[in-house]
Order: structure tokens, then sequence, then C-alpha cells
């Protein structure tokens, strides 16, 4: 109610969407941004009455930058100097402005040519508000899409630095955790289990992943597994838990026979020079969770029952 408000009072002719800051990003493929704001708990609180203007770097701006090796703090820090506890408009802004985050560092706002906002100018660290798509109002707050990552002047200290182990670190994500933190490769597919209500699923027991890229994703992206398309949650569902099994494997453990999946139905393995799942090639072995393992493969899995799925006959729960 406070945003339709806020609308009459400037007089400004934006849309509003009755939906929170989070469900916003999730509706608008704000893959990375939201997966890791659920990873850091920080869903919940964006989730509240606000107000809340959110910085949001696209998906595009993620790309190139490495979240390897942070910790759960620093990430929430980074995910927390993105956002101000009230509302920030373009018209609002006609000077260079000072706004605390919710990390308690500020960020300097200045207008730009073209009704936007530039952030950080002065800085290595600045990101431009997208002019043509800016000033996004829901039921509690502001979108502001942006560019680039902002990176906090400070970040809390991370533990204490040991010499190299000479065997190799555990793993210190999930499975989920890792899609959507380690690699950039995923996209996709973080977003599929997502929208399949399957994130839960990869979050605990253990299991084996063969994730296909953004690439093998293109393949299909508008016709199987279109969100529009007529019963497409279970069809996600089906399709991603055709790709899981259950138990962690390493490439190593991995011999030519049959593995079965959460779908119920089974992947034929080929072990030769590499490692074939069905038709697809494992092109990244062992990318290590706390749950399991990734195999990265270069093809999406589709089960034999895909047309019974599609149709609501197939009887899979």
């Amino acid at each position: 109610m406070r945003c339709i408000i806020l609308v009459c009072l400037l007089g400004l002719s934006f849309g509003f969407e009755d939906k929170t800051v989070t469900e916003y990003l999730f509706d608008n493929s704000y893959t990375v941004l939201y997966g890791a704001l659920q990873s850091t708990g920080l869903t919940a609180a964006l989730n509240g009455s606000g107000p809340f203007t959110i910085f949001a770097p696209t998906d595009d701006a993620f790309r190139g930058v490495s979240l390897n090796g942070l910790t759960t703090n620093q990430l929430a820090s980074i995910l927390k100097y993105h956002v101000v506890g009230e509302f920030v408009l373009v018209p609002m802004i006609s000077q260079s402005t000072t706004k605390t985050t919710l990390d308690n560092q500020d960020l300097i706002i200045e207008p730009s040519g073209g009704g936007s906002l530039l952030i950080n100018r002065l800085t290595s660290n600045s990101a431009n508000v997208d002019a043509g798509n800016n000033d996004i109002i829901v039921n509690n707050g502001v979108i502001q899409p942006i560019d680039a990552v902002l990176m906090p002047p400070v970040l809390p200290t991370a533990a204490p630095t040991t010499p190299p182990p000479t065997t190799p670190s555990p793993a210190v994500y999930n499975i989920y955790q890792v899609l959507i933190r380690e690699d950039t490769r995923f996209l996709d597919l973080s977003l599929a289990l997502l929208l399949a209500d399957l994130t839960s699923v990869l979050e605990s027991s253990e299991y084996t992943l063969f994730a296909p890229t953004d690439a093998a994703f293109a393949v299909y992206k508008d016709n199987l597994l279109s969100p529009d398309s007529p019963n497409a949650q279970t069809i996600y569902q089906e399709v991603l838990k055709y790709h899981v099994v259950p138990g962690g494997r390493r490439a190593s453990q991995l011999k030519t026979g049959v593995l079965y999946t959460l779908h119920g139905t089974p992947l034929n393995v080929t072990v030769g020079s590499g490692v074939m799942i069905n038709n697809a090639n494992v092109i990244d072995a062992d990318i290590m969770a706390t749950n399991g393992v990734i195999h990265a493969i270069d093809k999406l899995l589709i089960p034999q029952d895909i047309n019974q799925i599609a149709g609501g006959t197939s009887g899979k729960k």
C-alpha cells in the first residue's frame, strides 16, 4: 500500500507489481542474485514489510565475478551492500547523495544523463542503473537493475589462513549452493531447479547430479522446457530428477552399466576414454559438494516417458 501511495503522491506513471522484492527477482530471471540471497538466508528478510530498494545485478553482471572462497558472512555482506532500507527512485536523486545500506556501509548515488543513476561513480567498482528499466515498484520496495556487482569497501574477516593442505580441501557447499555460487555454467539449471521446487532436495541427503550446462539447456528452451507449457512444473520436475542419482559417485567410481535415478528409470553409463551418460558426455567431473558430486554434461537427459509426462499420464509424482 505504501508503494501505491508513493506513486500517487509523486505523480509518477510507474507500473506496480503486487509481489515482494524477492518474488520479483525470482519471477524475472535474476537467477544468480536470487540464488545467492536464498543461500545466505536473506530472502526472508527481503520478504518483510520494508521498504527496501535493491540495486539488483543482472545475471550478465555476475558473469566473470568469482564468488569462490567467500564465507557465507562475506557473501551476505556483499548482498546487503546492494540494499537500502528506504525508497530510492530516480526522480528523488537530483544531486550526489549518500545512502547507508543494510551492510552499514555507504553508497554514493548520483543522477546521470538519460534519466538514470550512477552508483559509486568515483570508485573502481561503479555501476549504472538500467536507463530503460528502472524504478520497478513492488509491494515492499523498489528494484533498480544494475550492470555490475558492487563490492563493499570492507568485507568481514575470513577465517585465519592456514598452509596449503596436502590433500584436497573438503567441500563447503551443498550441491545447489555449488551450482549458484561456484560456477556460472549452470544458470539455467539453477533456475529450472527453482521452478521445479527441487532445490531443497539437493540441499540434503547424498546425490550424484549430472548437470547440463547452459548450452545444453538452450536446445530445449521455449519448447520442452518452457515455463508456459501445460503441466510445466511436472515436466521440469521429472526431467531434472532424471539427472539425479542417489549416493555420491566420483568419476573413478562410475562403471559401464546403469544407474537408477530419482525419476525411477535408469541412465546408461558407458566408460571408455571418457564417460558418457546416455548420449551425453561428461565434460567436467568431480565437482565436489558437501552432500555429493556434480558431473557437468553437454546434453540434457530426456526420460523415455517424456510424452506421457507432458500429457499428464505417466503416473509420476
